[in-house]
């Protein structure tokens, strides 16, 4: 018995000891193993500056492979020699990892060359790539060059093509077949001129790549206003249409209305100068105001001349007003043109028509101007 028990005490510290050295083991072979150390950790953290985190999930979504690091390496090499910087290419990495297991003679190195042989600037295109991860997983033949040329039909100059994408990058990064084509074949059909189509995609495609429901309401609405397709008027009006909401653009409406336009003298300034209902309801106020009120300018001329709308209260109304006030109190000035005449001129020709003509007679008139001399006659 006692034999018994020492011998089972002895088969018992044995065990005791063999769990104890495993569980001192383990965490030692944890250790040697922890995925926090891997060269390709090490190259996306010292090639990107990649914080560690980053550069481990990175590595875990790309798992093992054969020429990870090789591949990373050159990748990285490669979109640094085209001009993306650090902070851009760890972008890119983290939003598509796999795009550092791509062969770049094969894949990225035909697509950038393609594009930027078509006129597109490479500042331009990396920032378009920049902040478009998916850039590189389509394909060269079956998406980009039909893209391009699909956009060429429009933009007709290698200077068009670079500003409409920087205006607009989902130009290239969003397919044509499912917006782009959708509301140009859209707008041709209302009657829009090609050229139209063109002007609106260099100075605002966005509008282009908007939903074609959107853009179906937005034609609808401008035909409300009066605004025949084939005027050039059109297109600035679609740009303003495209950019607001149909809530937003009656309340601007109203505005009008609150100052005593009536319906259809909304329809006709409209027609006649679309970007007056882009102004914010403050500004036509207080512009409306001026011209009422200070001006002595009767309402139906600015419905008549509703680019009147557009000038800046403080920069260019108030100074001209001081100048023909002032003028008109000394008898310098014959009342032989259009009240509104001062207000449409370019600086160049105002100052050359009302300042510098009376400079003998005024020699403070340039102070008057630009505010620095009191607008008032010297008795």
């Amino acid at each position: 018995m006692f034999n018994l028990s020492v011998k089972n005490l002895i088969l018992f510290a044995q065990e005791r000891s063999l769990a104890t050295s495993a569980a001192l083991l383990k965490p030692l072979k944890s250790s040697s193993s922890s995925p926090s150390s891997s060269p390709l950790i090490d190259c996306l953290v010292e090639s990107l500056d990649l914080p560690l985190e980053s550069a481990v999930s990175i590595s875990q979504k790309l798992g093992a492979h054969r020429n990870g690091v090789e591949r990373a390496d050159s990748v990285i090499g490669f979109l640094r020699s085209f001009g993306f910087g650090k902070a851009q290419i760890a972008k890119l990495v983290t939003n598509g990892p796999s795009l550092l297991l791509s062969n770049v003679e094969s894949t990225l190195k035909p697509k950038l060359e393609y594009i930027r042989g078509v006129g597109l600037s490479d500042s331009i295109l990396i920032k378009t790539i920049a902040g478009n991860s998916r850039f590189f997983t389509r394909s060269l033949d079956s998406y980009y060059k039909p893209q391009i040329d699909f956009l060429k039909k429009y933009l007709r100059s290698s200077d068009g093509l670079d500003i409409a994408i920087k205006r607009c990058s989902w130009l290239l990064t969003s397919n044509h077949k499912y917006a782009l084509e959708p509301n140009i074949d859209l707008l041709i059909r209302e009657g829009v001129r090609s050229e139209d189509v063109s002007y609106l995609m260099v100075c605002q495609p966005s509008a282009l790549v908007m939903n074609v429901e959107k853009m179906a309401s937005s034609v609808k609405a401008l035909k409300s206003f009066g605004m025949e397709a084939s005027s050039s008027n059109f297109i600035h009006g679609l740009r303003v249409m495209s950019s607001m909401k149909e809530s937003t653009r009656n309340k601007k409406v109203e505005n009008f209305k609150s100052l005593g336009w009536s319906q259809e003298e909304c329809r006709s300034m409209f027609a006649r100068c679309p970007l007056c209902l882009a102004f914010s309801e403050k500004k036509i106020r207080r512009t409306v105001d001026f011209y009422l009120n200070t001006a002595s300018i009767a309402r139906e001329v600015i419905v008549r001349q509703p680019l009147l709308l557009q000038f800046s209260v403080d920069k260019r109304l108030r100074p001209r007003h001081n100048v023909i006030t002032f003028l008109s109190s000394m008898g310098l000035l014959k009342r032989d043109k259009p009240v509104v005449t001062p207000f449409r001129l370019t600086e160049e020709l105002f100052v050359k028509r009302y300042v510098m003509k009376h400079a003998e007679q005024v020699p403070h008139l340039m102070e008057i101007y630009k505010g620095s001399a009191p607008a008032q006659v010297s008795i």
